[in-house]
């Protein structure tokens, strides 16, 4: 009987995955951006099974992520994280899933969180965002893929930072625009093509943990009777390059993001004035955007503490335009 022999030597040893870089940003059209200064995503590299490591940086200095007072600037910005893994998902539909670049994406839901908000904390560096991301569901109409649900999990500078999850529609880019002018009988107004002035006195910055006044997105607030916080959500968001980079002709949802944060930081503890230290950073953010919010047409916010239970606070938000709810919003702090 032969026994055959193998060299060591001669067996391959899988290859290792990939480890996505953190040198340069990815092209902004990718991420559908205009600015390169908003551009965090720095790489993604495809696996099996639709999975995903997508690389990004958090910066130091950011006009708007990093707009916080005091000790909040010991920390990134939840909200950072959020928009890294949006870039991270449209990135990931077009170079992995073979979405065509004339595609617009319409965030249906998403879902951030961030157990332990001490993991956002800042070193000397740069943070360094890893998302690990699956395709956990996909549906196809005509050829073309027109929703993508995305699952993440996330390690910032190394260490466990928390889980995302987001829903995502697809639409050429043509047929959005029928669509819109079709619900609309006329093509939709950008961000850029509106008056900027504010809808009633603006919140005072500090009071929704803000520097610079242009980062602020409520407008006319006023507490009721049972605790309830009634706003409008600001025109003025219209000329802040960070929240419409781009001509939207909807506002979009990380504005409506921004504006669950603020909210909880004037409703209650949990969301301080200091804008992120210690008790009021972002736990987690549960979002579903029903309808398109019209930018020509005022957006009425309506936010208060969810019933009290132990542990961190958590704030509820509705927003409304012409009695249609287009988006609900409920956010952690803690």
């Amino acid at each position: 009987m032969h026994t055959a022999t193998v060299d060591p030597a001669a067996v391959q040893e899988p290859a290792p995955a990939p480890v996505p870089a953190f040198e340069r940003t990815v092209p902004r059209g990718m991420v559908h951006r205009w600015a390169l200064s908003e551009v965090f995503l720095t790489d993604s590299v495809a696996g099996a099974d639709a999975r995903f490591t997508a690389a990004a940086q958090l910066p130091l200095s950011h006009g708007y992520f990093r707009d916080h007072p005091g000790p909040g600037r010991d920390f990134h910005d939840a909200l950072l994280v959020l928009e890294s893994c949006r870039q991270a998902v449209t990135y990931a539909a077009h170079a992995h899933e073979d979405v065509p670049l004339s595609t617009t994406f319409m965030v249906t839901s998403w879902s951030l969180d961030v157990p332990d908000p001490a993991a956002l904390a800042c070193g000397e560096r740069p943070g360094e965002l890893i998302a690990e991301g699956r395709v956990t569901d996909r549906q196809r109409r005509g050829g073309r893929l027109r929703r993508l649900v995305f699952a993440m999990d996330l390690r910032l500078d190394g260490k466990a930072l928390g889980h995302l999850t987001m829903d995502v529609s697809c639409t050429p880019t043509d047929q959005y625009h029928a669509l819109r002018r079709m619900q609309r009988g006329s093509a939709a107004p950008t961000a850029f093509t509106l008056p900027a002035g504010p809808a009633g006195e603006p919140a005072a910055p500090a009071s929704v943990g803000r520097l610079d006044p242009g980062n602020v997105v409520l407008d006319a607030v006023r507490g009721t009777a049972d605790g309830t916080l009634e706003a409008v959500l600001s025109p003025r968001t219209f000329r802040n390059r960070s929240m419409y980079d781009h001509p939207y002709d909807h506002v979009p949802a990380m504005v409506f993001s921004e504006a669950a944060r603020q909210c909880a930081a004037l409703l209650g503890s949990g969301g301080g004035a200091d804008g992120g230290s210690g008790p009021g950073r972002v736990l987690r953010l549960d979002a579903e955007f029903a309808k398109f919010a019209e930018l020509d047409e005022p957006v009425r916010l309506t936010a208060a503490r969810e019933p009290a239970a132990a542990g961190p606070a958590a704030y509820r938000l509705t927003a409304t335009q012409r009695e249609d709810t287009v988006a609900r919003l409920t956010i952690t702090i803690g």
